[in-house]
């Protein structure tokens, strides 16, 4: 699972692949609240076995998303989580009062 901040306007993504493509992948993201699929232009560098994966959106804080990279094979599939707390502190319950 990989988390973004909603307050970026450009977002980074780095993964190890399956394999290592060659030309253009596509990045499609799924939103689980909507069931919508979305193809996102990007840009992506391979640096010391790192794929990075680079791409401008504008997402809604405590979002979730499945997202896919793929060329002509899936080259990695993931969960995408949006929050805006630092996550060394993410809390599922951060800011929600329960009474006892």
């Amino acid at each position: 699972m990989k988390v973004l901040n909603p307050n970026n306007a450009t977002h980074s993504i780095s993964l190890v692949p399956r394999y290592y493509p060659d030309d253009v992948v596509v990045f499609t993201i799924y939103n689980e609240a909507t069931k919508v699929n979305t193809v996102i232009p990007n840009t992506y560098v391979i640096n010391n076995g790192l794929f990075t994966i680079n791409f401008d959106y504008t997402f809604t804080n405590k979002d979730k998303f499945q997202f896919k990279i793929e060329d002509t094979d899936i080259i990695f599939r993931g969960k995408l989580l949006i929050t805006d707390q630092q996550t060394q502190e993410y809390r599922l319950t951060n800011d929600i009062y329960y009474y006892e």
